[in-house]
C-alpha cells in the first residue's frame, strides 16, 4: 500500500490492566479477564464521532485489526459505560493469547518484527504471565500501544507499539518516530494506564476552496460576487476554517512496521482569520483604527482601538498566514471604510507601501492573540504583509446598496459564483436519468430530487431571460428537499417552492407582476384559467363593479396544501421549458 492520510489515532500506556488484558485470558485469575482495551472520555468521543455510535448497549462497529503480516477481527462497542476496542479470540484455540501481535510480548525483536515488547509472551498460567510482566517492567522501556484509523478506511484499524526509552539497538521502535501530535499524546499520558485519542483535520481541500486559494496566490484580494444562495458565505466559512485549521497532513504506510509515518505535502501551519460584516454604520474606525469606547470594570473610557485589518496585519508581519473576510461588501461604503489603506491592497504594494495611522498621540497596541513574536505594540506606519489575504463577498442582485467604485474593483480578482445544478444534484442524490413522465408509482426520492434540479434550472432560465443572470436563484433554496419516501420528498419540494421561491420572487417583483407572471408561468392577463385552483400562480378576475379602475392581479396557491397528484402535475408544469 501507499502512505494514506491519517484520520484518527488512539494511544494506550502499556501498564497496569492494559498489560494483563493484552497478554491473555486465564479464567478469572488476577485480572487476566479481558479481550479488549477501554476507551473512555474524549478518546471515546472520537469513536462516537467517527463511527456514528451512541452511548448505549448494543452499539458496535465491526472492523479488521491489521499489522504487517497479520490481522484479527475485532470491533468497537459500548460496554459498562464506555467504549472498548475488542479483538476476537480464535475459535477452537485453547491458548490464552489472542491480542493483536504488535501488542504482545515476544522473546526477541528486530526492525521487521511486529512487536518491540521483549519478554515471555507465551506463559500458560496467570502466575507465569504476571512474572513476565514484572520482568518487562523492570527493564523500564515505557511502551505505548497505538491504533490508527486511515481516512477512507472505516472498517480497518492498524496497530503498532513504540518505546519511549528503548534499549540499546532498538531505536527502530522509538516514540521519536511518531508524528508530533502523537508524541504529545504520549507525553501527556506519561505512565497513566489510560487511553488518549484525537481526530486529525483533513489536510485536503474542496475544489472550490482550492480554486480560491490559487487565485489568492496570484492576487491577495478576492471578491466573490453572485446571486443570493449560491454558496458565497459557505465558501467564506470554508476558507476561514482552512486558514485556522489547515490540517496536519500526516500519512501512514500500513506496510511499514515502525517507520510508517510521514508528513503530507499539504501540511500547513495554522493561521488566523477574522470575519466582519459591512453595514451602513460600519466605519474606518471599526475596521482600521479609531477612538472607541472601552470598558474596564464598571468604568467606561474612550481609547485608541485597532480593528481587524491592523490586528491581522501585525499577526502576519512575521510571515504567518492571515485572512480577513469582508461579507456583505457593498452593504456599507467600502471605499470610505477602507480609507487610505486602499492604497496598500495591491500585490506590488504589499510589504512596501505605508500609510500613517491616526493614533491621536497615543500608543497603538493590538490584542495579545495578534502579537508577532510576542510583540503587541505597533508602529503608526501601517503596511500590509503579502501573507494577509482579503476576501470579500457581495450579492449581485442587490441594487439598493452602495456601488463599488472603479479604484476599489480593480484591486480585487473577481470570481462570479452562480447557481450550481451539479452541486444541488449531488446534495439531493438526484438521478439524472429519471423519467419525469413516468407514472407516480414508479417515482423514487431520487426522481423527485431530479425534478427539483430541473425546476430550478428552468426557473432560472426564465429569470435570466426577463431580469438578467444577477437575479437568478441559488441552489440553497432547494438544499433541504428530501424525505423517506417519494411522497414526503415531493411535499418537501412543494413547501420549498411556497416558502422560498414564491416569497422571494414576490418581494423582488412586487411592482412588476407581468414579469412575475412570466417567471411563474401564470399566463397572460387575458387568459382564462379553468384550473386556477391547482396553479401556483394565476391571474384573478377583476370585480365588474370596479372595472373602470381595477386591473387583474396575480393570485397564488400554496402547493403544499394540495394533494400529491396536484403537486406533481403543477411542479412538472413549472419545470417545463
Amino acid at each position: 500500500m501507499v502512505a494514506t492520510p491519517v484520520e484518527a489515532v488512539w494511544v494506550w500506556y502499556y501498564g497496569g490492566s492494559t498489560q494483563k488484558w493484552t497478554y491473555g485470558r486465564f479464567g478469572t485469575e488476577d485480572g487476566f479477564t479481558k479481550d479488549h482495551l477501554q476507551i473512555a472520555g474524549p478518546a471515546g468521543e472520537v469513536v462516537e464521532n467517527l463511527y456514528g455510535l451512541r452511548q448505549a448497549s448494543g452499539q458496535s462497529h465491526s472492523l479488521t485489526i491489521k499489522w504487517p503480516g497479520g490481522q484479527v477481527a475485532g470491533s468497537f462497542y459500548w460496554s459498562s459505560g464506555r467504549f472498548v476496542l475488542r479483538w476476537n479470540r480464535v475459535k477452537g484455540a485453547n491458548l490464552p493469547w489472542s491480542a493483536p501481535e504488535p501488542w504482545r510480548m515476544r522473546s526477541n525483536s528486530n526492525a521487521a518484527a511486529p512487536s518491540p515488547l521483549i519478554g515471555n509472551g507465551a506463559a500458560t498460567t496467570a502466575a507465569d504471565a504476571k512474572a513476565a510482566i514484572d520482568q518487562f517492567n523492570a527493564s523500564n522501556p515505557d511502551a505505548y500501544l497505538v491504533a490508527v484509523k486511515l481516512r477512507g478506511e472505516d472498517d480497518v484499524l492498524h496497530v503498532r507499539s513504540y518505546l519511549r526509552t528503548p534499549p540499546a539497538g532498538m531505536d527502530y521502535a522509538s516514540t521519536d518516530l511518531l508524528p508530533e501530535f502523537v508524541e504529545r499524546l504520549v507525553n501527556k499520558m506519561g505512565r497513566k494506564a489510560t487511553c488518549l485519542g484525537t481526530e486529525i483535520p483533513d489536510a485536503s481541500v474542496d475544489d472550490d476552496v482550492q480554486g480560491a486559494l490559487d487565485r489568492l496566490e496570484e492576487n491577495p484580494n478576492l471578491l466573490l460576487i453572485g446571486p443570493p444562495g449560491t454558496g458565497k458565505s459557505v465558501l467564506l466559512d470554508k476558507l476561514a476554517r482552512h486558514i485556522e485549521k489547515p490540517g496536519i497532513g500526516v500519512l501512514f504506510d500500513p506496510d511499514e512496521t515502525y517507520a510508517a509515518w510521514s508528513d503530507s505535502a499539504e501540511s500547513a501551519e495554522p493561521g488566523k482569520a477574522s470575519t466582519v460584516v459591512f453595514h451602513p454604520s460600519y466605519t474606518y474606525d471599526n475596521l482600521v483604527v479609531g477612538l472607541l469606547p472601552k470598558v474596564k470594570g464598571n468604568a467606561v473610557s474612550v481609547g485608541v482601538t485597532t480593528g481587524p485589518l491592523v490586528n491581522l496585519a501585525q499577526y502576519a508581519s512575521n510571515g504567518r498566514r492571515a485572512l480577513l473576510v469582508l461579507d456583505e461588501f457593498n452593504r456599507g461604503n467600502a471605499a470610505a471604510i477602507l480609507g487610505d489603506t486602499l492604497a496598500l491592497l495591491d500585490k506590488d504594494k504589499r510589504d512596501v507601501a505605508q500609510v500613517e495611522l491616526p493614533s491621536f498621540g497615543l500608543p497603538l497596541e493590538v490584542p495579545s492573540e495578534f502579537g508577532a513574536d510576542g510583540e503587541t505594540m505597533i508602529d503608526t506606519r501601517l503596511t500590509l504583509p503579502k501573507t494577509l489575504w482579503i476576501v470579500a463577498a457581495m450579492n449581485s442582485s442587490d441594487r439598493s446598496v452602495a456601488p463599488l467604485d472603479a479604484a476599489l474593483r480593480r484591486r480585487f480578482s473577481i470570481v462570479e459564483i452562480m447557481p450550481s445544478y451539479k452541486v444541488l444534484s449531488e446534495q439531493l442524490m438526484a438521478n439524472p436519468d429519471a423519467d419525469l413522465d413516468a407514472d407516480w408509482q414508479h417515482w423514487t426520492t431520487s426522481s423527485v430530487a431530479q425534478l427539483a434540479v430541473t425546476l430550478l434550472k428552468r426557473l432560472n432560465e426564465r429569470i435570466e431571460a426577463s431580469l438578467g443572470r444577477d437575479f437568478t436563484l441559488g441552489h440553497s433554496n432547494f438544499w433541504s428537499v428530501g424525505g423517506a419516501s417519494s411522497t414526503e420528498a415531493l411535499a418537501s419540494l412543494a413547501n420549498a417552492w411556497d416558502m422560498r421561491i414564491v416569497q422571494t420572487l414576490r418581494l423582488a417583483l412586487q411592482d412588476d407582476e407581468d414579469t412575475l407572471s412570466f417567471i411563474l408561468r401564470a399566463g397572460q392577463q387575458s387568459e382564462t384559467v379553468s384550473a386556477a385552483q391547482t396553479r401556483a400562480a394565476y391571474w384573478g378576475q377583476t370585480n365588474p363593479a370596479f372595472e373602470q379602475y381595477a386591473r387583474p392581479r396575480l393570485e397564488f396557491n400554496m402547493l403544499s396544501e394540495l394533494g400529491t397528484f396536484e403537486q406533481l402535475t403543477e411542479l412538472k408544469r413549472l419545470a417545463g421549458a
